[in-house]
């Protein structure tokens, strides 16, 4: 997937986001408006990911994705309102995602590991979507920074929540969770920032050891991450 630009993954190379055409071709304003914002976005992820957000200007944006400056800023304020745009879209189907894949699990151990496995999954099919996401959403000022702390903090509670298997929970940090993901983040950051993000398994041990260690000990999380991964080869 990795040689295919993101446009032509999401069709907008292809006629699947064909042109919408000019003139006098009958459909609705908002059906128009709708089909165009799709095309800024993709673009938007495509070129921010392989440029670099600095380094995309509006102009790059509009002209591949075949859409006029006039709709561009009906649309969006400005190239930064672009980004946070697509980003939120990444945010937001990534996280139905994770919460369907937990959702098949009973137990927290096992529901942080579909969450991670399926988050890796998808960095690893959509890595521009996860370059916009993890890298560049962060050099693009404060505000889009803001928004990327947010989007960092809705995974809080889920983990949180493992503090009901950890006796002397009530001695923990309360930013505890704050610091897993830090660090969780951090990992997969390096990978992906390096292009070594290939496969999931390998970097699922790891992640998942520093998501389930503060609440079952190292010992007990080395031994769960190790047996999700050896329970997933087997599957394959």
């Amino acid at each position: 997937m990795q040689g295919r630009s993101y446009l032509e993954e999401m069709g907008s190379g292809p006629e699947e986001l064909a042109i919408v055409p000019t003139g006098r071709h009958g459909l609705a304003p908002d059906v128009v408006a709708s089909h165009q914002r799709q095309r800024l976005l993709a673009a938007t992820i495509e070129l921010v990911a392989r440029r670099g957000y600095r380094s995309t200007s509006v102009d790059h944006i509009v002209k591949a994705a075949r859409v006029g400056y006039v709709a561009f800023y009906d649309l969006f304020e400005n190239k930064e309102e672009c980004l946070l745009a697509a980003f939120d879209e990444i945010v937001e189907t990534a996280t139905q995602e994770l919460e369907a894949a937990a959702a098949g699990e009973p137990e927290w151990p096992g529901q942080m590991a579909a969450a991670l496995a399926r988050l890796l999954e998808l960095i690893v099919a959509e890595p521009l979507q996860a370059r916009v996401a993890l890298v560049e959403i962060q050099a693009a000022g404060p505000d889009a920074y803001v928004r990327y702390e947010r989007a960092v903090d809705r995974a809080v509670p889920a983990l949180r929540a493992g503090r009901a298997l950890n006796p002397e929970a009530a001695e923990l940090s309360d930013t505890l969770e704050e610091a897993v993901l830090g660090g969780i983040i951090w990992v997969i950051h390096q990978r992906l920032v390096k292009g070594e993000l290939k496969e999931t398994d390998p970097l699922l041990k790891e992640t998942l050891q520093i998501a389930l260690s503060p609440y079952l000990g190292e010992a007990e999380a080395e031994r769960l991450a190790a047996a999700t991964v050896r329970k997933r080869a087997r599957r394959k």
